[in-house]
């Protein structure tokens, strides 16, 4: 089936905008930047159309001080490495290189360009799970576009991988809620359960560099915010999982056919998340993780993102179908994965222990038989008492009482 499956990138419409490089970014989130660089890491990413040049895609890196990365074009199917412009396709395949580039910079990099249809797509997606470490796509379209029949064979090849320790990030819309429908729809293939949904934050910064607020992304309710909402096809699937920087006017500066410019949106995310996973995996020997389940199980290594909407859902504490969990903290996330983490205090006053208190010594009484003349009582119980009837009665209540108390007389 041919597509007109979209990209997801959106350019800065404010007249103020802040550019932020992806390592300003990820320094934010507290990646390990200074401890990885993705030594050893395949990364994948997938397109369905543009193309990039090495030469210049190295010549920005190394513009903005950063080392030239080792990078592969694959062609898939009908899928080639073709440039379009600057405002074609190149927009996304070169923001998904700058992203994951800039952080994970000793990663290799393979670039799989399929054709714009279902089969090639799915073949693109499916060489990339099979040759790399981990698989970032910034391509989809609305599940209600999709027939079951193709959304069940990329779960069953993400799922695959997934099984292996390889993970799939997928951008999750930039058209709200609605995902360029007339209903809440999620997007394709960021809803299928073995993908990673990455969702769109507008985050600011500090003047040091560090994560000051961070709202849903949402420009525009129908054409600049994150995707997110609930699976039709796949019962029980919430969109999205993670979420990081998406507004393009806090966007990412970027090499576009050797031009720099400013662009945001989801796609951006999922370079984003792919090249943590570079980090992570490295800082854990190369051990294959399932980083959803990671995420899952430890949501408190995650920034939290309570307040906007996209539309249709709103934020809120946990995880929800804006932002998902929320935006994974760097260290955090490798500490959960190398050694785990505390779960967060609750909030509210501090549990106060009493201080134990031992019970009380009690000396038992001194036992007041222990000075009873017991040897002269029995000489005088034997004696016949025969003077008075006083003495035989006293005689006889004595030996009762000695034998009530135990005593033989």
């Amino acid at each position: 089936m041919l597509r007109d499956m979209h990209s997801y990138i959106r350019r800065p419409h404010a007249a103020t905008q802040v550019a932020l490089t992806a390592r300003q970014v990820a320094a934010a989130y507290n990646f390990p930047m200074a401890q990885a660089s993705g030594q050893g890491y395949i990364a994948g990413i997938v397109e369905l159309g543009g193309g990039f040049d090495p030469a210049q895609v190295n010549a920005f890196l190394q513009s903005q001080g950063l080392p030239a990365i080792n990078l592969t074009s694959v062609n898939v199917g009908r899928g080639s490495n073709r440039s379009d412009g600057p405002d074609g396709a190149d927009g996304e395949v070169q923001l998904d290189i700058v992203v994951a580039g800039s952080i994970a910079t000793s990663a290799n990099f393979r670039v799989y360009f399929g054709g714009n249809s279902d089969a090639d797509f799915l073949a693109a997606l499916k060489q990339a799970l099979a040759e790399c470490h981990g698989v970032s796509v910034s391509w989809g379209q609305a599940e209600s576009q999709w027939v079951s029949a193709s959304m069940n064979a990329f779960e069953a090849v993400i799922k695959e991988a997934r099984g292996r320790g390889v993970p799939t990030f997928v951008a999750s819309g930039d058209s709200g809620s609605t995902d360029s429908t007339s209903t809440n729809t999620v997007d394709f293939p960021s809803s299928s359960p073995s993908a990673i949904g990455c969702g769109g934050t507008t985050l600011t910064l500090t003047a040091d560099g560090a994560r000051a607020t961070e709202t849903v992304w949402n420009d525009n309710p129908t054409q600049s915010a994150t995707g997110g909402g609930v699976s039709r096809h796949f019962p029980g699937r919430d969109v999205p999982d993670i979420a990081g920087n998406a507004d393009p006017d806090t966007g990412y500066k970027v090499g576009i056919d050797g031009t720099t410019g400013v662009v945001g949106g989801t796609s951006a995310v999922a370079p984003l998340m792919l090249a943590l996973h570079a980090l992570v995996w490295e800082l854990s020997a190369g051990r294959p993780f399932d980083f959803l389940n990671l995420i899952v199980t430890n949501p408190q290594a995650c920034f939290d993102v309570t307040s906007g909407d996209n539309g249709g859902f709103r934020a809120g504490p946990g995880r929800d179908q804006t932002t998902g969990f929320g935006v994974p903290d760097g260290v955090k996330l490798l500490a959960a994965l190398t050694g785990g983490i505390a779960p967060p205090v609750p909030p509210g006053p501090p549990v106060v222990t009493p201080p134990v208190v031992p019970p009380p010594v009690v000396t038992p009484p001194a036992d007041p038989l222990s000075t009873f003349p017991l040897a002269a009582v029995q000489l005088w119980e034997l004696h016949k008492h025969n003077y008075t009837l006083a003495e035989r009665n006293a005689a006889d209540a004595v030996a009762a009482w000695a034998r009530s108390v135990g005593l033989a007389l």
